[in-house]
């Protein structure tokens, strides 16, 4: 692997397709498993046109699709157009769906996950510091510092040297730990 020039610390910056912006929007892990069949489906048998045409009169495709402004946005950017007003979509022959957009709705899917179960478990952290007496009696400590230091004049001088020994000062040459063997 050859070195980029990047220094040391720096991140190139991921560019995202549209495709991967309107999947980042959806919160329904139901929506992108009927997006990513849909998709795979156009994918598997690109030429059948029963996969290139859903209806809202499918109630579950209603629901999760058409009623979705985040899902919508994902089926625009994959090529759907509607037809008949807003009650049916179409993927039009030009418009070629590949295993790449079925990745990137798992990658999503995946994402979405992670994100729901990092939320999760920090509502629980937070609840469970809410109920522990010793975090609150320290945050009520914390607090009353907060105040007391407000409370205080402000520091006008800065620190000054004071001299803490009263005997004479012995360096490591003195006692033999100068790391030389002495010849």
């Amino acid at each position: 692997m050859g070195y980029a020039g990047y220094a040391p610390g720096h991140r190139v910056a991921e560019q995202k397709t549209p495709l991967e912006r309107a999947l980042d929007s959806v919160r329904n892990h139901e929506t992108l498993d009927v997006v990513e069949k849909l998709t795979r489906n156009v994918c598997r048998d690109p030429n059948d046109e029963k996969y290139r045409r859903i209806r809202s009169s499918s109630a579950t495709i209603k629901r999760l699709v058409f009623d979705d402004e985040n899902a919508l946005s994902v089926m625009l950017a994959l090529g759907w157009r509607f037809e008949e007003g807003e009650r049916e979509m179409t993927l039009s022959r030009d418009a070629r769906t590949t295993m790449a957009d079925v990745r990137a709705i798992d990658a999503a899917r995946t994402s979405l996950r992670r994100r729901l179960e990092e939320e999760m478990h920090a509502r629980i952290r937070e609840r469970a510091r809410a109920k522990d007496p010793a975090v609150q009696a320290l945050r009520e400590q914390m607090e009353a510092d907060r105040g007391e230091r407000s409370a205080r004049e402000p520091v006008t001088e800065g620190s000054r040297a004071v001299e803490r020994t009263s005997g004479r000062v012995v360096t490591a040459s003195d006692v033999g730990a100068s790391g030389s063997s002495g010849c």
